[in-house]
């Protein structure tokens, strides 16, 4: 065990053990020597993977500060999760508790699902009704998560506008997922296209048809997860850069206060929605998306701030500073992406 690697936050939810594994294991996520779904079963055995949304959301905050490869792996995961116990049927049910175990993966292809919700784009898959279910057609431009034994959720539109969302697990016929793309980071999350030829998916296999109601309920915790992974890139990096601030570097300590001031407030508003979704009260939309909003600027900020002060070893591929700068370029194209927040946002402002 390296006496040079240590965790960067300290742990709130997770055993310190595990946190410091993601620790040591970050850099080899990072040159994708090694898959971020490692995480999944030691989660699944301690119990982290099928909990309430308090805890949820603190594990994957409490990941994504040691590596955010992981923590997404996780995020998607997890919403998947989600999603099937939304759903509530049989088969949505049996899925659910192979990904609680951790042992597979889960797939949130529903990016074209919340553009749909949001007025903001269409669903990229094409269905087609059949006497037993539907028939699905399209290609999805991109999912994480693509493994061989993976579980699926994503969502389709008929000719005439309905919309359906569904489940299936990986090597469905039919189904074909590209080779992972090469990306400035998070190249261990198993991020390609999936491609969607006649494959059949029986009534027993669609989650709901009440699009709405249904991607609605989901939409709170699905942001709020996405703010915890901005809350513990950003966290981390502040963390991190604070030691550094020494000589000619100490010029950039107002610039660290004022990034870890505003990171304490989308924490302190982070804390309150959570609580809101607990009480099961109903999150105001415009807050939620400013509040999405305002974590992405948080974590890009800190990075920021941390690989300057870093210096030239902030610039090295290898470092860790180098690493979350990375994983913070990620978090405002992450669906939904910064433009899509900005044009929601202004439809719901509009709307109220």
């Amino acid at each position: 065990m390296s006496k040079q690697v240590t965790p960067t936050t300290d742990a709130i939810i997770l055993d310190p053990q595990l946190r410091l594994t993601v620790a040591e294991n970050a850099k080899a996520v990072d040159k994708n020597e090694k898959d971020a779904r490692y995480i999944l079963p030691l989660l699944g055995e301690a119990g982290l993977i099928g909990t309430d949304v308090r805890m949820t959301l603190e594990v994957i905050r409490e990941l994504s500060a040691e590596d955010l490869s992981v923590g997404f792996t996780t995020w998607a995961t997890r919403m998947t999760y989600g999603f099937l116990k939304q759903a509530g049927t049989d088969y949505a049910e049996g899925l659910a508790d192979k990904i609680a175990a951790g042992t597979h993966p889960g797939v949130t292809g529903m990016a074209g699902s919340f553009k749909e919700l949001a007025g903001a784009g269409e669903i990229d898959l094409h269905a087609k009704k059949t006497d037993d279910g539907y028939v699905i057609t399209g290609k999805l431009g991109w999912a994480s998560n693509l493994y061989d034994d993976a579980i699926v959720v994503t969502g389709a539109k008929t000719d005439d506008g309905h919309k359906i969302i569904f489940a299936f697990e990986a090597g469905h016929e039919g189904v074909t997922f590209g080779t992972p793309f090469g990306l400035l980071g998070l190249n261990a999350t198993q991020s390609a296209w999936a491609s969607f030829d006649d494959v059949k998916i029986p009534q027993s296999q669609v989650l709901t048809e009440d699009f709405v109601p249904f991607m609605t309920a989901v939409r709170p915790v699905f942001v709020l997860s996405q703010i915890a992974e901005c809350l513990g890139v950003a966290e981390a990096a502040a963390a991190q850069a604070e030691p550094k601030l020494t000589g000619v570097k100490e010029t950039f300590a107002e610039d660290l206060v004022d990034a870890q001031a505003f990171t304490a407030d989308v924490l302190r508003r982070w804390n309150a929605l959570i609580e809101q979704v607990i009480a099961g009260e109903e999150l105001n939309l415009v807050e939620l998306l400013e509040l999405r909003l305002d974590a992405s600027e948080a974590a890009v900020s800190a990075a920021n701030i941390e690989v300057r002060v870093a210096g030239g070893a902030g610039y090295a591929s290898s470092s860790s500073a180098s690493r979350r700068y990375r994983e913070a370029s990620f978090i405002p194209v992450q669906s939904p992406s910064e433009a899509q927040l900005r044009f929601q946002l202004q439809q719901a402002k509009a709307a109220a």
